[in-house]
């Protein structure tokens, strides 16, 4: 299913490959990195080629083989994609570690604009306005 006649054939490939297992295109990158190389990827060893991909639309050989494979299962009936490994992809401890580590963030900032917030009130010395 083409969205864009514009795009790239492998970079629609890897779009249906994604939407037909319903996970991202990352994990669609995990997945193809793992079944090539036969072990699991770090972000460090996914992010040159994603974000080739990403701005380049290149898609890597071993990701665009993944990519017909999943088209083939699919069209033959026979895909099952946590036999390709769907499921170890859908809350790994890193997303939740990095879950945590943006809430924390998020909190400290919203505390410190809180703080400038008061002390900015108190040095300014800014009043209510009178009830009616």
């Amino acid at each position: 299913m083409a969205f864009d006649e514009n795009m790239a054939p492998d970079v629609q490939e890897v779009l249906d490959a994604a939407a037909v297992m319903q996970v991202t295109e990352y994990q669609v990158f995990q997945m193809a990195y793992e079944r090539w190389f036969g072990k699991v990827a770090g972000a460090s060893d996914l992010e040159p080629y994603f974000i080739d991909y990403m701005f380049r639309e290149r898609v890597p050989a071993w990701v665009r083989q993944f990519t017909r494979l999943v088209t083939e299962l699919e069209r033959a009936g026979r895909l099952d994609p946590r036999a390709l490994g769907v499921e170890r992809y859908a809350h790994t401890q890193e997303m939740f570690n990095r879950g945590v580590r943006y809430l924390i963030i998020t909190v400290l900032v919203m505390v410190v604009f809180y703080i400038l917030l008061l002390l900015t009130v108190t040095t300014l010395e800014i009043q209510a306005p009178p009830g009616p």
